[in-house]
Formats: structure tokens, sequence, C-alpha cells
């Protein structure tokens, strides 16, 4: 009982003294990428693929997402122009870019003929990733019903042009698609689930449950569960933290909940890891006196 009354009393001052309710208010970033390692795919220099990346990038900033240009963000630190890149180097680009959602698709040239015609046309196989977390938010294929009549005998440039011709059709198509996966991944109520790692380190076992007190108080909170592939010791604790709140108001929050405690501490951040270690208090050690005066 006596448990129960302090955390009430503790929620109840914690909540007086930041009364704003927030929700999370990070735009998340999204970044459209293509994976063509595999040589049937058409390239990421080619023509038709810059003109469906256009289309689809498009169609997502018509829906107000903040989508971001690869070459902007890497030009200094990353080679530019590279080719037949695979899903792990794409996901690397990516976390170097800070890149919260990953949008990965590849292009498929089609060829339907019978004993009249050639038509090209093409299929886009994707899927979406947490980058962060790694966690998979689905597939989508699309392929448009409309074809290209190319000339026949053909050459796979034809294809190509075909395929280049439909370009913008294509992208709308697969945007369409995309819209609708990501608004039911990011617009949710309270705004898009998180799941964050918390670290605190030199944190005792009771420190460690009143800071727990705080971490569902926090606004946006949904759930929380310690880490089971990381080592979690007496002065070591790692959670799987999952809350709406934004980054920023969770640092602010994590600040406070220590200031409220009456502890010192840093955090350091990286991606969606925060580290919190706590600073202890200096003792002070006095030599004895060999007389009483």
């Amino acid at each position: 009982m006596f448990r129960k009354i302090s955390f009430f009393l503790m929620s109840l001052a914690f909540m007086l003294s930041y009364t704003q309710v927030s929700y999370a208010t990070d735009l998340v970033r999204v970044m459209i990428a293509g994976e063509d390692i595999d040589e049937d795919t058409i390239p990421r220099d080619s023509r038709v693929f810059k003109r469906v990346l256009g289309a689809i990038s498009n169609s997502l900033v018509d829906e107000g997402f903040d989508v971001k240009d690869e070459a902007a963000l890497t030009h200094e630190t990353h080679i530019q122009g590279r080719t037949r890149r695979n899903d792990a180097e794409l996901i690397q680009v990516a976390k170097d870019a800070g890149i919260d959602i990953l949008v990965i698709f590849s292009i498929y040239p089609n060829i339907k003929s019978n004993a009249n015609s050639v038509r090209a046309t093409a299929r886009i196989e994707g899927r979406l990733l947490e980058v962060n977390t790694g966690s998979r938010m689905g597939n989508f294929e699309a392929e448009p019903q409309q074809y290209q009549l190319i000339p026949k005998p053909y050459k796979r440039n034809d294809l190509l042009e075909g395929v280049g011709k439909l370009s913008r059709v294509i992208g709308q198509d697969v945007g369409a698609v995309l819209k609708t996966k990501l608004a039911d991944a990011v617009d949710q109520k309270g705004g898009k689930i998180i799941e964050y790692t918390l670290i605190f380190n030199k944190f005792s076992q009771h420190e460690m449950v009143a800071m727990e007190d705080y971490l569902q108080m926090f606004s946006g909170y949904d759930s929380h569960r310690p880490t089971t592939n990381t080592l979690n010791t007496a002065t070591h604790h790692e959670f799987w933290y999952k809350s709406s709140i934004d980054s920023t108001k969770l640092k602010k929050n994590l600040l406070k909940a220590l200031d409220k405690l009456n502890m010192k501490g840093h955090i350091s951040m990286s991606g969606v890891t925060y580290k919190v270690e706590k600073l202890a208090k200096s003792k002070v050690r006095k030599k004895k006196s060999d007389s009483e005066w």
C-alpha cells in the first residue's frame, strides 16, 4: 500500500511539473533505394530507374512524407554512382544517413509476346524496413496493366525504351501502394510507435526500480522489457522501450527523471539507442587526527 501511495504521489508531482502532453513530432525520414544486385533487374544508373524513382518520390512527397535524397545526404561521405548494390550496402547507407524507414525496390522488365507482336512492361518488387530496429514493415509488388509495343525482333535497349515510356505509370502505381503502407505504419494515434534501446549504467537495482516508474509515466509510453541479447547485471540494465514519444522529448524526460531522483548523469544517443551513465558523488575522506585537539 505504501509503495502504491508513493508511486501515485511521485506520478502526480512529475505530471504537474510537466503538464504539457506531447506526442511524437519527429516526421519519419524516408529514403527510397534501388536494389539491383540481380542482373535481371534494371540498374539504378539507367533513365528508366531514375524515372520510376522520381515518380515514387513525388507520390510520397505529395502525401506529406519526408523523403530524403540519398545523393544529397551522402555525396561528401560515400562513393556515388555505384550499381548492383545488395541490401546490406543499402541498409548501411541508410543508417549512415540517419534514415528511419528504407524503401527498397527492384525493377524487373517483362516481355509479353505472341505471333503478332511483342509488348514490354515491368514488375516492381520491394519491401519496407525500419532501419534502426531491423523490423520488416511488409513487402509490396506492382505491375501495370499497360504494355508498350516494341520492335520484333527486339534488343534489350528496345525493351528498356518500352519500359521507360511506362515508367511514370509504374512509379505512380508503386507510390499508391507505398502511401497506404507507410500511412498504416506512421499515422497511428499519438504518433508512430518506436522501439528504443535504453541502457542504464551504474544504477543499483533499487535505483532502477525507481527509474522504471518514471519510464512508465512518460507520455507516449507503450511497453518496456529487459533486453535478452545483452548482459544485465546489478548495476547495468538494458531495456527495449516502446513509445510514441519523439527523440528530443525522450532525452528531456530522462534528464528530468534524473533530477527528480536527485541523481546526476550523462546521456548519449546513437540512433534509437540511449545510454544513461550515472555519475557517482565524490566521497570526502578526512585524515584521522592523532590528538583530540
